[in-house]
């Protein structure tokens, strides 16, 4: 991937009452015109705090574009998915668009429960959600 990197450290370990909750973020620009923030791990009340932070920070200092790549993900929250929801309100008010990326079982399952209460623009893998938006072209 062209430009890479990693924002604080691209991990978060969550600490609550002695369990450790693992939660890996990396941000990476695939084009000039995506910005893919990747989670793999756990999204729960331990971490959701530090997704929020990175979700924050890839909306307000990237592309038009911004993909949130759930599909490693092995346990995801309603508190995660709130997360994705207020990034959603935050990136239309910036003027900016964001994309999940699902395909794992615990985010479709999710989703599907909220079914119409959501309008999150959804794909099943990076390559179709960093398709170029019209005024990328």
């Amino acid at each position: 991937m062209a430009n890479s990197f990693i924002v604080a450290g691209g991990s978060a370990i969550a600490e609550r009452r002695g369990s450790r909750t693992p939660l890996g973020i990396v941000h990476s620009m695939p084009s000039s015109f995506a910005t893919v923030l990747t989670a793999n791990g756990e999204i729960d009340y331990n971490t959701v705090g530090a997704f929020r932070e990175h979700l924050g920070y890839a909306i307000a200092t990237s592309t038009r574009l911004v993909v949130v790549d759930l599909s490693r993900l092995t346990f995801f929250s309603i508190s995660g998915l709130q997360a994705i929801l207020d990034a959603d309100d935050d990136a239309r008010r910036r003027q900016r668009v964001l994309r999940v990326v699902t395909g794992a079982r615990c985010v479709d399952r999710l989703i599907e429960l909220c079914g119409q209460a959501t309008d999150l623009e959804t794909a099943k893998t990076i390559a179709a959600a960093c398709k170029p938006m019209p005024w990328a072209v």
